[in-house]
């Protein structure tokens, strides 16, 4: 897959009607809760695509507390990220998601690499462990 890292469970995956902006790789939130990433982009045949809901995948993370001003704080291996974007009303699911360590957003996984990201610094290959749980 795209922007695959490691995968979990290649099997788990499903298909959800999206909004048409959807893309190969987007991290989105399914029903504004279930963090997943696109296997596809956006088929205008079917009204959506098929999601990855568990694995880790590269996407962009701030390493903040707080995104608008930035209040930096360092990402470190396990680190706990949340994610806020535009909620589609047809559909429900969430795109052009913002992950950072702003406890404010949903929960969408954790950061995976021991590397960690400077207080700050934007990552755009940052590893992230999908959460694979609504609740």
């Amino acid at each position: 897959m795209l922007n695959e890292r490691y995968q979990d469970r290649p099997g788990d995956a499903r298909f959800y009607v999206c909004p048409s902006t959807v893309k190969a790789g987007d991290f989105v939130l399914v029903g504004g809760v279930l963090p997943a990433v696109a296997v596809d982009d956006y088929n205008s045949r079917t009204g959506g695509t098929t999601f990855r809901l568990a694995g880790t995948f590269f996407g962009t993370v701030i390493a903040a507390t707080v995104v608008s001003p930035i209040t930096g704080s360092a990402v470190k291996q396990g680190d706990k990220l949340y994610a806020t974007g535009t909620t589609d009303n047809t559909t429900g699911m969430i795109t052009g998601l913002t992950i950072s360590k702003a406890s404010g957003g949903v929960p969408v996984g954790t950061y995976d690499d021991g590397a960690g990201i400077t207080s700050g610094a934007t990552d755009t290959a940052a590893p992230i462990k999908l959460r694979e749980s609504a609740a």
